[in-house]
């Protein structure tokens, strides 16, 4: 992908927010959305992890996110080392309602020091520090890491992440969490197969307008993360400066529609040019250019699914309410020549 992984996440959330304001969303059904900035099997992949939700919804107190069966999941790295980057936004309640949007990090914490925390006492892996500020207030939200090898949750996940949130009542504004995205760089290596590969959460929430975990109100989303992804770029060389850059996507081996694809130029953080894939997955971008260009083209997709695609986890009583696709692919670049 271009850049800096921070312009993936920040495609990431506002393509959700757009895919969330579109959908019918019940009172409390937060969706989960993940993001492979690479699919290819067996290799490490860039993750970017999302928790999205409406502001009439309850506060979140609590997510669990499950890494499906085949990753593998390394947790060995150094204390202090910063393995991601956050963009969220928050509603701040007794701001008037007022959204705010907010970027941090995230970086390895010490699990020694966490054994007592309430959300996830005991033993982790792994804690990481997620630091943001809201309102010029400090917030700082721990995820409690784990493989998963034996017991129950063997069957469908590799590694847990656990984290809790304060709340309205737990911060000075009020502060509500509407998404948050994230990203986690050099833990989780590809499956080695390319199956869809199905993320799972729970959502708890806290009472309405009390700080009380509601438990008997957790909902779960699911995520997939396609297996195979591609796409293509070819330039075709028009008179007077024209030139078609033209390619096909391919999800799970079949053509794509609808898909935004963005063309990009080096050192150049927007995009230069547009276009949507057809039925078939094809797509062209006309454009004109004066000297010798190099182009790259790159997708974000996030998109909700109708239904859920497997059954729901127990520890859920509420069912599965979301469901969703995510994926993210680009070319390498590509040598265009204007023709006269």
């Amino acid at each position: 992908m271009r850049g800096s992984i921070r312009l993936a996440i920040t495609a990431c959330a506002a393509l959700a927010t757009l895919a969330f304001v579109g959908s019918a969303w019940a009172d409390y059904t937060p969706s989960l959305y993940v993001t492979a900035l690479n699919n290819a099997p067996g290799k490490p992949s860039t993750m970017v992890l999302g928790h999205v939700q409406a502001a009439t919804d309850d506060a979140t107190y609590k997510d669990t996110i499950y890494a499906p069966v085949g990753y593998r999941v390394s947790l060995n790295q150094r204390l202090g080392l910063k393995i991601g980057d956050v963009s969220a936004r928050f509603i701040l309640r007794n701001s008037g309602n007022m959204e705010t949007d907010v970027n941090g990090l995230v970086k390895v914490d010490d699990p020694a020091a966490h054994l007592s925390d309430a959300c996830a006492p005991g033993q982790h892996a792994a804690v990481w520090r997620l630091s943001v500020a809201v309102a010029q207030t400090p917030v700082v939200i721990y995820l409690y890491v784990d493989p998963i090898t034996s017991g129950p949750e063997a069957l469908f996940a590799s590694g847990k992440i656990q984290f809790c949130l304060e709340g309205p009542p737990g911060t000075p504004p009020g502060a509500q969490l509407l998404f948050a995205f994230f990203s986690i760089k050099n833990v989780f290596t590809n499956p080695p197969n390319t199956t869809d590969r199905l993320w799972r959460a729970t959502f708890t929430p806290f009472t309405a307008g009390t700080a009380t975990p509601n438990p008997a109100g957790t909902t779960e989303g699911q995520a997939v993360v396609p297996g195979r992804v591609s796409l293509s770029l070819t330039v075709k060389r028009l008179k007077h400066g024209v030139v078609l850059l033209q390619g096909r996507l391919f999800v799970d081996r079949a053509g794509f529609p609808n898909a935004t694809v963005e063309l990009y130029s080096p050192g150049k953080s927007l995009a230069v040019g547009s276009g949507k894939t057809n039925r078939s997955g094809r797509f062209t971008i006309r454009k004109k250019i004066k000297r010798k260009t190099r182009f790259s083209a790159e997708v974000i997709f996030i998109g909700d699914l109708a239904s859920c695609p497997a059954m729901p986890l127990p520890e859920a009583p509420q069912g599965c309410k979301t469901a969703t696709r995510s994926f993210a692919i680009a070319t390498t670049y590509v040598l265009a020549k204007p023709r006269k």
